[in-house]
């Protein structure tokens, strides 16, 4: 591909990224993680940076990047939402650098003529660009896009630091691991996986161990902070995290499902066989198409040696989050969304592959193939932006504060969502939590009855607990979402059946609003 051209499909491509995750932007609402992000980053700004020092607080330099954006245009969906799609949209451009460098095209394969647009960086760019599981987190405000961008951005400067050294790039390399790491905890095993690529890529790397060895130096100052509850957390005999352990038979299937198919999770799974045979294509054959002569863009590797950098890109991480978590369990399939560069740089050796045996013909299916997983991706994002996915609290608050008088009580079932409240009731302003105690007015928690104590034992405790909270109370107004995390018996509503009538039912997705008049 000419200079002229590739600087035209790039930029093609980055226009069709950012569009493609700016499209419906603020369709979902937001569930809870969300806009605890705005909490977290308007609050006093002290408690955001004392989470810098303090066991278990995940994301502060996130937070804390979004409290200056907030202040200039304010913190509406869309507002809080811009940063993920401005960072997917650069991965695309990472994925292309990373991919340019790490996987040349083998010299001695034979392409068909016409043939120029199967270049493996290109395709995994697209693929990038066009995957919904990526889309979705390019329209989630939350940390995740960017935890993919910064892992791009510190694995091509690991590639370009073993190829030509220089202390520019390792610094960088420090800054942006060190970003990583404080964007999101799990981001920490970046320095693990980098770690056994030096070893994998020797001889080569032995000419920059002294860079890579001062970077990696470097790192344990800001680690240092995070040493000593993470020895805590790994060590302790109880369960600390608010995770149920996953065996690996469960995470590779979920991995696998999310990156092929995103959260339209009613597709029929022969729909992905084409995604699944270019991955295995690219995974069993693929080494065969990287080339190992040295240029502008490639390290001095031999493709055998690039294919186990790939390989071992997609493969550690699950691996690392898996043994962490027979300590104490830590997995979901977003918390590593990094490594899904790795499985599309794979699918797009993989068309490579098809693409070079059997002349014109495979040509021509691997262009099927592509153009297959193109419109089904294309599709499926389509679907993830036109349903209603998220638990719709946008709606069931609105609804509520538009038509309960202040002299309700307000039930949250469960009692975090008071923020997701106080966000919807207000102007989305630089601060949309203050002054909000007159917006959310008389409330109280639900009762936890998930203590695994006897039903009777519950009840009881339910019982006095609602006697309490609805004294002088003559209409109640109920919010149930998640409620099962918080009363899987469905204690409460019981209680308000028994002590009231219900007079009105509003049903949202993943959301229920209910009214009831109790009786004297």
């Amino acid at each position: 591909m000419s200079t002229h051209r590739r600087r035209i499909f790039l930029l093609l491509l980055t226009l069709l990224a950012f569009g493609w995750r700016m499209a419906r932007l603020d369709f979902q609402s937001l569930w809870r993680d969300e806009v605890d992000a705005i909490y977290f980053a308007v609050r006093d700004l002290g408690e955001t940076l004392s989470m810098f020092i303090q066991a278990a607080q995940n994301g502060p330099l996130y937070f804390l990047s979004l409290r200056p954006w907030f202040s200039i245009v304010g913190s509406s969906e869309f507002a809080l939402r811009f940063p993920s799609a401005a960072a997917g949209t650069v991965s695309v451009l990472l994925v292309w650098h990373v991919g340019r460098r790490l996987l040349p095209s083998a010299p001695h394969v034979q392409m068909p003529s016409g043939a120029a647009w199967v270049n493996v960086a290109a395709l995994g760019a697209l693929l990038f660009a066009l995957n919904p599981y990526q889309i979705w987190y390019g329209q989630e405000g939350k940390m995740y896009a960017t935890n993919t961008a910064l892992a791009l951005l510190a694995t091509w400067l690991w590639l370009r630091g073993v190829d030509a050294g220089g202390w520019r790039t390792w610094l960088a390399y420090l800054v942006v691991v060190s970003a990583a790491m404080y964007i999101h905890l799990l981001m920490v095993l970046l320095i693990p996986l980098h770690a056994l690529w030096f070893f994998l890529a020797w001889p080569q790397a032995q000419r920059q161990w002294r860079g890579y060895g001062l970077a990696l130096a470097g790192l344990t100052l800001p680690y240092l902070p995070m040493v000593w509850w993470h020895w805590i957390m790994l060590t302790s005999p109880d369960k600390l995290s608010g995770f149920n352990f996953t065996p690996l038979e469960t995470m590779l299937p979920a991995l696998a499902l999310s990156h092929a198919r995103g959260f339209i999770t009613a597709t029929p799974l022969w729909w992905l066989a084409p995604i699944f045979f270019l991955f295995g294509a690219g995974l069993l054959f693929g080494v065969t198409m990287i080339g190992d002569r040295t240029d502008a863009a490639s390290t001095a590797l031999s493709p055998g040696r690039r294919y186990a950098l790939l390989v071992s890109w997609l493969l550690a991480p699950i691996g690392l989050i898996y043994l962490i978590s027979l300590r104490q369990p830590v997995f979901t399939e977003r918390y590593i969304i990094w490594i899904g560069p790795a499985a599309l740089l794979l699918m797009a050796l993989g068309l490579r592959v098809v693409a070079a045996n059997s002349g014109r013909l495979a040509l021509l299916l691997a262009a099927i193939l592509l153009l297959y997983t193109v419109g089904l991706w294309s599709g499926l994002a389509w679907q993830q932006k036109m349903q209603v996915i998220k638990y719709d609290l946008r709606s069931a608050m609105q609804y509520v504060d538009q038509h309960r008088s202040r002299d309700d009580l307000l039930i949250l079932q469960i009692p975090h969502q008071e923020w997701a409240y106080r966000y919807y009731t207000s102007d989305f302003g630089p601060n949309p939590f203050a002054d909000s105690d007159a917006r959310l007015g008389w409330w109280a928690g639900g009762p936890y009855t998930n203590w695994g104590r006897s039903e009777e034992v519950e009840a009881r405790e339910v019982a006095l607990y609602m006697g309490n909270i609805t004294q002088h109370a003559d209409v109640v107004w109920v919010l149930l979402s998640e409620a099962t995390m918080w009363d899987s018996r469905q204690l409460m509503e019981r209680w308000l059946q028994t002590h009231g009538k219900l007079e009105a039912q509003q049903l949202y997705a993943g959301v229920t609003v209910q009214r009831y008049r109790l009786r004297p």
